[in-house]
């Protein structure tokens, strides 16, 4: 019973080593790669105060490019309601005065034609 127990004590030894060793290439990319990682950051942190600040003036402008906008948009609006009171009903207006003008001389016009 001894000898089973110390036979799968020197299997689980040896599996182990054999995974052990299996491991270490793993180990060591991954440690690699933490350093690229790690170098990568630095630079992404050197550079990004400059790129935030870069961000910002891009919002800055174009907050004030899209005020600007609004308010041209409402006077374009108010333009185009002052255009739409000042032109619009006077030419409703001439435009019944001339319906109501045809009307008069299509009446004369058939009063003479069935005459």
């Amino acid at each position: 019973m001894t000898g089973v127990w110390e036979f799968a004590f020197v299997f689980f030894l040896v599996a182990l080593t054999i995974l052990v060793f299996l491991c270490i290439p793993a180990l060591l990319e991954f440690r690699t790669t933490l350093r690229r990682f790690n170098k990568s950051l630095q630079i992404v942190n050197q550079d990004l105060p400059e790129i935030l600040q870069n961000v910002r003036q891009i919002t800055d402008t174009v907050n004030n490019a899209s005020k600007k906008l609004d308010t041209s948009v409402k006077n374009v609006v108010e333009l185009e309601q002052m255009i739409s009171n000042e032109i619009k009903q006077p030419l409703q207006n001439i435009a019944q005065t001339i319906a109501m003008l045809l009307q008069v001389f299509n009446k004369i016009f058939r009063r003479k034609a069935s005459k």
